[in-house]
């Protein structure tokens, strides 16, 4: 998996791949932003600047648990999110994070990550086939990489780019390894694809 350089990455992270095309208004998107920082007295150079995008976003996509929705995780762009008002989960988020983070002109990845013992018992050989993992975005904000977590709104300053150890619980797990780190998942999967390929990425991973 790539590093995260500091430099050299920014510019490459304005960009947008296949499923975050951008599809609304620069102009906007930031009104959205900034409306939540004036009602709460924000300042515009803040972090609070980027909890403002999430909780925009979680305010007009909701997570659903219903058996339709879960058949298109890994299947949608930004804009089929969006306009469903319904994610399928975590990288349903992440992607909306990434296509409106990167139209305000903030460098993003799309961080795909594995459970700490999840990945621990796939390269033991031991029973791995219910896959356990969680999707970040990062952003290039006031000179630095800020982890954000679109699904649980957090926001985390200082953390290590190459194993996520959480002051909160996902899913009643807090250590997160990173496997995938790019614009997005560059095509739609289905599951069954997208869990052989998150195999094989996690297999070269060392312990």
């Amino acid at each position: 998996m790539e590093s995260l350089n500091k430099f050299n990455d920014v510019e490459k992270y304005k960009n947008y791949g296949t499923l975050t095309q951008p599809f609304l208004d620069k102009d906007y998107v930031y009104d959205k932003v900034i409306t939540d920082l004036k009602n709460k007295q924000k300042d515009l150079n803040s972090e609070y600047f980027l909890v403002s995008l999430l909780l925009w976003i979680n305010n007009e996509v909701k997570y659903s648990r219903e058996e339709e929705i879960q058949k298109l995780k890994f299947m949608r762009t930004a804009k089929e999110i969006w306009e469903s008002k319904k994610a399928s989960g975590c990288t349903d988020f992440a992607i909306l994070y990434a296509t409106f983070a990167r139209t305000l002109g903030i460098p993003t990845t799309v961080l795909h990550t594995a459970e700490y013992d999840w990945l621990q018992r796939l390269k033991n050989g031991e029973d791995s086939r219910m896959h356990f993992g969680h999707t970040f975005c990062e952003c290039y904000f006031g000179g630095n990489w800020i982890l954000v977590d679109p699904t649980c709104k957090h926001i985390v300053k200082n953390y290590n780019p190459e194993k996520l150890e959480l002051s909160y619980r996902v899913g009643g797990k807090s250590i997160f390894i990173p496997y995938f780190r790019g614009l997005d998942l560059g095509e739609k999967q289905n599951v069954e694809t997208h869990n052989k390929k998150m195999n094989e990425l996690c297999n070269t991973l060392e312990k």
